[in-house]
């Protein structure tokens, strides 16, 4: 059954703008046909085409579920702005991991200081409909490094993926299973400088390896996202 991005209007779900486009034009759905919704909250709406133009398609509700691909932790990642190439993956595994926020930071490698949100969010929207998450990733305004340290007090653990540490592993940290506010730190493609590093490790935070190899940002990200959703069963 086809996904689709929409809003609950009672008992209807409304669809409009880009989201028809693709419905209509691109998959050729028409009244009377079956869709699933969804309607960035907690449920899953089970529709059938009532009504449909070139402005607006409503779907009258046939049955709500609960969804169950929601992640169960709040956990967000703190990610140096990479290069595009890279953004675009990372953005689409965040959301299939179960982020719930996305925060992307101006570090001293950074090779940009902009972001295209609405890009972001559009792949944010995409990617919820291909692993069926019913409430959507939220990506940030991008920030500096030095605000983005300012941010980390609000969390319960945060985990530092550090490329000069030597010992410290994710299965050493103490209670990560029952933290409820994660946040984890990803450098981009060039990593972090010896400053950064140095300003990280005087915060309250966790650093850990993620082996003796260096991994891609992206790779790293889906590591990272990965055992601590193995951890926290999240």
């Amino acid at each position: 059954m086809k996904r689709f991005f929409g809003r609950k209007e009672g008992d209807f779900v409304v669809i409009d703008g880009e989201e028809l486009v693709h419905l209509a034009k691109v998959l050729r759905q028409k009244v009377g046909d079956k869709i699933a919704c969804i309607c960035n909250d907690e449920n899953q709406y089970f529709c059938q085409i009532e009504s449909l133009d070139k402005k607006i398609c409503k779907a009258k509700i046939e049955k709500i579920e609960s969804c169950t691909a929601l992640p169960q932790k709040d956990i967000t990642l703190f990610q140096a702005l990479p290069k595009k190439e890279y953004l675009d993956e990372i953005v689409a595994k965040s959301v299939e991991l179960g982020l719930s926020t996305l925060q992307l930071f101006v570090s001293d490698f950074s090779n940009t200081s902009k972001i295209n949100l609405e890009r972001i969010n559009s792949q944010i929207l995409a990617a919820s409909k291909q692993c069926g998450r019913s409430k959507l990733m939220r990506c940030n305004s991008l920030i500096e490094f030095d605000k983005m340290l300012k941010l980390l007090k609000n969390f319960d653990l945060v985990i530092f993926a550090n490329e000069k540490e030597k010992q410290n592993g994710i299965f050493e940290i103490k209670n990560l299973e029952n933290a409820q506010k994660i946040a984890v730190i990803v450098g981009n493609e060039g990593g972090f400088s010896e400053n950064e590093i140095a300003k990280l490790l005087k915060e309250d935070i966790v650093s850990i390896t993620l082996g003796r190899r260096i991994l891609r940002c992206t790779t790293a990200v889906a590591t990272m996202l990965s055992l601590v959703n193995a951890i926290t069963k999240n």
